[in-house]
């Protein structure tokens, strides 16, 4: 990854698109709401769909949300970096456009060291969404990306076709977990924590 150009480009306010450990996505600063407002607009997404971050570390995690019970924290020392989007409640640092106006924030330190990396050096968490227009199909192979969101975005990253398994979403109230996407690390997490696992 050109790592200078993403980082460059982010901190200037501007969209990128990059590749993930999951699919394509389109990143941006998540504390300049500029560039928030951007993401909507490119990805002609409705404002009441939250968008999920991407921190570097546990301890940039921590900075943007409260609260953290016991089993979150446990929930996120096992499993993160990894394939795993926690909803946490959020603090006065995360826009409340980030979160549609809810108390909730989808957070994530991804599976790739160069994407921690690059946030690190951002030194904020960043913006996470497919790189597709809301409603069509995910985006593996960056010649798939449409030219009326490509307008929006200042790099794209180009590592050829990725394809992999999206990350699980959870929330935990009152040391129980709801699985809300069940994928690889939900179902190990379902194997893990028997007893704490609701419907």
């Amino acid at each position: 990854m050109n790592k200078k150009k993403i980082v460059d480009e982010i901190k200037k306010g501007n969209l990128v698109i990059t590749p993930t450990d999951t699919v394509y996505g389109i990143m941006a600063d998540a504390t300049n709401i500029k560039a928030i407002e951007r993401v909507y607009e490119c990805k002609q997404r409705d404002e009441k769909k939250p968008l999920l971050l991407l921190v570097g570390s546990i301890n940039m995690l921590k900075k943007y949300t409260k609260n953290l019970s016991h089993l979150e924290e446990e929930i996120i020392q096992k499993y993160l970096p990894g394939k795993l989007t926690i909803l946490l409640h959020k603090n006065d640092k995360v826009n409340d456009k980030i979160t549609s106006g809810t108390d909730l924030v989808g957070i994530r330190i991804p599976d790739n060291k160069e994407l921690i990396q690059i946030i690190n050096e951002i030194g904020n968490p960043v913006i996470s969404t497919s790189a597709n227009i809301s409603g069509q199909n995910t985006i593996t192979n960056p010649k798939e990306i449409k030219k009326e969101l490509l307008k929006h975005i200042s790099y794209v990253e180009d590592a050829g076709i990725i394809n992999n398994e999206p990350s699980s979403i959870i929330k935990i109230e009152n040391e129980k977990i709801t699985i809300i996407r069940k994928e690889s690390v939900a179902i190990q997490m379902m194997k893990d924590y028997p007893d704490n696992i609701v419907d």
